[in-house]
């Protein structure tokens, strides 16, 4: 286990204004909310956060206007995955010239990678970045191909590769994942739903959509296995988040939801960028059904 990496890091959306142009004060007021709720890092430029709807100098603009308004406080993850390889160690080593802790990438996508290429691309990057940690995420639904297990092991060899986050959705390959880890990689949960299971099975992590809306809870969770191990308490938040959790790994629109529901809440969720669209009157109302505000703190 890596010790600068523990603890729920929500993975933030990014709040737009109409005319899809970034609205940096309730970003900031977002991040607020999360920070004065207790958690320990923030992720942003994750999938939540649309970074596919973004170019490359509006990714630096944001980074260089939010990692400095957060890294103070908490610790700070930057999701900098592009098809090239190049373009993602240009995003990391921004990133890392403005404070953030740790780049999250995924392997190359679309052209479906072999192993060694997958392995080719994290070497490449890490050998073309200056300073900082390496987040390895694995999530083949995203990505269109897994990084396998002999894969995992040469990654999880370089000292620049310090986290990982384990999105398949395979207990075993979490399991398996963590077995092979080495002392100087922390792994975290990637998948909302397996959150309790994750953390009982040995992750020390998780990148969490619910905690954009849920943020005491998912830390209570988390807290309640790793620092007290009481596990009835856990599984006790956990049945109470579940339905949120589960509805955010299978609604439609779960950037349109988060963000919905944080309007319903109080909080300002924003706008989202096209290709997105608006939730329509009845999407409104299956999230109104699949997340409980009632239970969400």
């Amino acid at each position: 286990m890596n010790k600068n990496f523990v603890g729920v890091y929500p993975v933030s959306i990014t709040p737009f204004k109409e005319d899809g142009s970034f609205d940096y004060d309730a970003a900031k007021k977002h991040l607020d909310y999360l920070i004065e709720s207790g958690v320990p890092g923030i992720c942003v430029w994750g999938a939540t956060g649309e970074y596919q709807s973004i170019t490359l100098e509006e990714h630096k603009e944001y980074v260089r206007e939010m990692v400095p308004y957060i890294k103070d406080r908490v610790s700070v993850i930057v999701g900098c995955t592009r098809e090239m390889p190049d373009e993602a160690s240009d995003l990391a080593n921004n990133a890392f010239a403005c404070g953030a802790d740790a780049v999250m990438i995924l392997p190359t996508y679309y052209c479906h990678p072999s192993q060694e290429e997958i392995y080719e691309y994290y070497k490449y990057i890490a050998d073309h970045v200056n300073g900082g940690a390496i987040m390895i995420y694995n999530n083949p639904s995203s990505a269109g191909v897994e990084i396998e297990r002999e894969t995992y092991k040469k990654l999880m060899q370089l000292p620049q590769v310090q986290v990982v986050k384990e999105s398949s959705g395979n207990i075993r390959k979490l399991t398996e994942v963590l077995n092979d880890s080495t002392d100087h990689v922390s792994v975290f949960c990637g998948w909302d739903n397996m959150a309790y299971e994750s953390f009982v099975c040995g992750a020390v992590g998780w990148i969490s959509m619910l905690a954009n809306m849920a943020p005491k809870q998912c830390v209570n969770l988390f807290e309640a296995v790793y620092t007290e191990k009481d596990y009835e308490k856990a599984r006790n938040i956990y049945c109470e988040i579940l339905p949120g959790l589960t509805a955010l790994e299978t609604v439609a629109k779960p950037v349109q939801a988060i963000k919905y529901v944080l309007d319903l809440k109080g909080h300002v969720g924003g706008y989202c960028r096209r290709p997105r669209v608006a939730l329509t009157e009845a999407e409104k109302e299956e999230v109104k059904q699949l997340f409980n505000l009632d239970v969400l703190y």
